[in-house]
Parts: C-alpha cells; structure tokens; sequence
C-alpha cells in the first residue's frame, strides 16, 4: 500500500498519521495516526489503526529527541503487515518567514531558509528541521511538503504586521507574523460561512491564539513575532510590559536561557 505520511511536531510532542496515497471522493483514506507525548519527561506512544482503536500503548526510554523518536515510529511504519511504502512526507512547520505563503516542496534552498529561521521560533524550528532531515536520510528519494503555521497570515496589513519599533528592525524581519495558521485553515473550511464577511476564530490550547479574518483572509492576530506572544498561554506569558523584561535583566541579571524559561516555560 503507497502511504504518505505526515508530521507534527510541538516543543514536546510528535503526532504523526499515516494516509493512504491515492483517495477516493471523500478524500484521503487514514490508515493510522498516533502521537508520542511527554518528551521532556517519559515518552509514551500511541498508535491507533483506522478504526480508532488503540494498537500500540508503550513508554518509551527518557532521553530520546525528536530524531530518535520518529526512527521508532519509521520502524512501526517498516514492520506492518500490509506492506505500506512510504511515497511522501509532510511537515507542519511553525515558521515560514516571509518567503512562504503557501504549502512548499523541500529541497536544498528550503531547507537552508527554515534553518535560518531558526531564532525566530526555537521552541519548535529546530525539530521540525530535524525530522525533515531524518525522514530525508531515511527516505532520500520521497518527496517531502513544509505547510507553515505562518503563511495564512501572510495577508497582514501592514499596519497589522509592523511592530511600533526603529525601522532596521523591521527590515531584519522582525514583525509580526501570526501562527496556527493551520488550524485556522482547518476551521475555515468547515464551514463556507466562516469565509464570507466578518469572522473571528480562537485557537485555544497549550498554545493561545485569535485571528480576525475578513472573506477568509487574516486581517489581524494575536501572536506575534513568535508564538510566546499574545494570549496568556498554558505556560508562555504572551505579550507583556517590555518594561518586565528589561528589569528582569537589571535587578535580576537573567540571562538569554532564563528569560527563556520565564517567559515559555514558568508562566
């Protein structure tokens, strides 16, 4: 059976799914999907069949990274009966900078640029660059697609996108770019409703957005330059008082990594 997978990757998290190539009319067929949580900590996978029903419900050893991990499901992928070769790839990406609005084949070009982006989103780029790379190593002949949680978003206005800062800034690309664009996408296509006129769509979770769209198109939304900004989040502080930041660092000497983990981790 041709397959193609696809790939989710969060800060401490891996959700994958695997989809039958060819679809019929009522789209893509799932063979099977699952997820691997707690990252951080123990790593427990699980896996359900077409169905719904839990196939595969393990710890795996602590310590793995996103690489590691995703060569254990590869190996899940390798070992089923039904014969699934794997014919392509797709990654939800979190940054897409400003290069990219749409869904992307990766090659070499693509893939220099997602590592560049690395700083603006180091939560999330840099595993999802590492699976891309695993799956490629694994794979190198099956095509892989980047879908960006940023290029909805690509619609901003200006006056929506520009942050009140020195211009070199902004032509260093920092912005605001928006995020869950995915989810977003999802939602908007459930209903035709939701792209006509005046909608506004919350994408609450661990991680916190809302976007206001006008026919379908992002006009305005609360995460910013990264997805700690905007909403008051599971533990990220979203948008504060720069003022904070800056006695954090004077009375407190915090360095990079602690206001790091202020900000993403402890709040």
């Amino acid at each position: 059976t041709e397959a193609v997978l696809t790939l989710n990757a969060g800060s401490s998290s891996l959700k994958f799914a695997l989809y039958a190539a060819r679809s019929d009319a009522a789209g893509p067929a799932r063979i099977a999907n699952g997820e691997i949580e707690g990252i951080d900590d123990t790593p427990m996978l699980t896996i359900r069949d077409a169905a719904g029903k839990i196939t595969v419900d393990r710890k795996l050893a602590a310590g793995l990274d996103h690489e590691a991990l995703l060569h254990v499901v590869l190996a899940w992928i390798a070992g089923q009966p039904a014969g699934l070769s794997l014919v392509a790839a797709g990654h939800r990406v979190v940054h897409g900078g400003t290069k990219f609005s749409g869904p992307v084949t990766i090659n070499d070009a693509v893939l220099t640029e997602l590592r560049r982006l690395i700083p603006f989103a180091p939560l999330h780029q840099p595993c999802q660059v590492a699976l891309i790379e695993a799956v490629a190593a694994e794979y190198p002949s099956t095509p892989q697609v980047a879908c960006f949680d940023t290029a909805i978003h690509s619609t901003l206005p200006e006056v929506a996108a520009r942050f009140p800062l020195p211009r070199w800034l902004w032509d260093e690309g920092v912005r605001r770019y928006g995020f869950h664009g995915l989810s977003y996408e999802f939602v908007l296509g459930t209903n035709a409703a939701f792209r006509r006129g005046k909608t506004i769509i919350a994408h609450l979770g661990h991680g916190a957005s809302i976007t206001a769209f006008q026919e379908g198109v992002s006009i305005e939304t609360t995460m910013g330059f990264t997805p700690t900004g905007g909403l008051m989040m599971g533990t990220r502080s979203g948008d504060l008082d720069p003022g904070v930041v800056l006695y954090l660092l004077r009375e407190h000497g915090c360095s990079v990594e602690d206001l790091d983990r202020i900000v993403n981790a402890d709040s």
